[in-house]
């Protein structure tokens, strides 16, 4: 039979152990014996400093915000939100929105000669139809949206490290009523809009059916004379600045 010592490290009492480990053949079986050994040293034992939990996945943002020190970003994650994105990627969404609205300014300017006899002066860029304030409205939903994300990123950035609990609930109420009117109304107002003015590449026959149908003509022109080119230019510039204003709160 032979045995063996192993040595094992010191404990907290600053003892040093080994343990014996004794085999032999039972049978055809291994069988172990074991004997613990306990020497007193009076050499210091090396203690570790404390280390603090962080999150081991950098590409984990849910596992960061929970361990990080950012109370805002911990209770976002645990608080109910059907739009769980952050400010910046939010603005990028309604930077989207704005350009997809900006793009009836080509539809319009594609339409067939003969869709485009049907709006009023016979030169749909330059009218003005009622479908038009629809997109009008969205545009400045996504604008007055955006404006409140931009002003919770930074009041957050200013005042976090000393902002109570109940004032990060305030400011994702706010968050959270942005996002819902930002990318769910006006967005959806948007994709009206750039649906009614598509029917126009149906042919002059479908947008005959439509306004028929409709109780009011939403071609038709309005009181107010906007045109089509004005809202297209302002939703293209509006979807940049909102866009380059969310790449930066990213990067900052």
């Amino acid at each position: 039979m032979k045995g063996q010592y192993i040595r094992l490290e010191p404990n907290e009492n600053n003892t040093h152990c080994s343990v014996y480990v004794q085999k032999y053949d039972v049978a055809s079986e291994i069988a172990a014996y074991f004997g613990a050994f306990c020497v007193q040293s009076h050499d210091p034992i090396a203690k570790r400093p404390p280390q603090q939990m962080t999150s081991t996945d950098p590409n984990d943002p849910i596992a960061d915000a929970l361990l990080g020190e950012s109370t805002y970003e911990r209770l976002r994650v645990e608080r109910y939100a059907l739009i769980k994105r952050r400010i910046p990627q939010k603005l990028v969404y309604q930077s989207g929105l704005l350009f997809a609205l900006a793009l009836v300014v080509p539809i319009v300017a594609t339409y067939p000669s003969a869709v485009q006899a049907a709006f009023p002066g016979g030169d749909p860029l330059w009218s003005s139809p009622l479908v038009l304030w629809v997109g009008v409205y969205a545009g400045g939903i996504e604008l007055g949206t955006a404006t409140c994300l931009v002003a919770v990123a930074i009041a957050r950035r200013r005042y976090e490290p000393s902002l109570s609990e109940s004032q990060v609930h305030a400011l994702l109420n706010v968050e959270d009523v942005a996002s819902m009117f930002g990318l769910a109304t006006g967005g959806f107002a948007i994709l009206i809009t750039v649906g009614f003015f598509l029917l126009g590449h149906a042919g002059v026959e479908t947008v005959s059916a439509v306004v028929e149908s409709a109780p009011r003509n939403p071609y038709g022109r309005t009181g107010v004379p906007i045109p089509v080119t004005a809202v297209g230019a302002a939703a293209a510039i509006s979807s940049g600045i909102v866009y380059a204003v969310g790449r930066y709160l990213a990067r900052v």
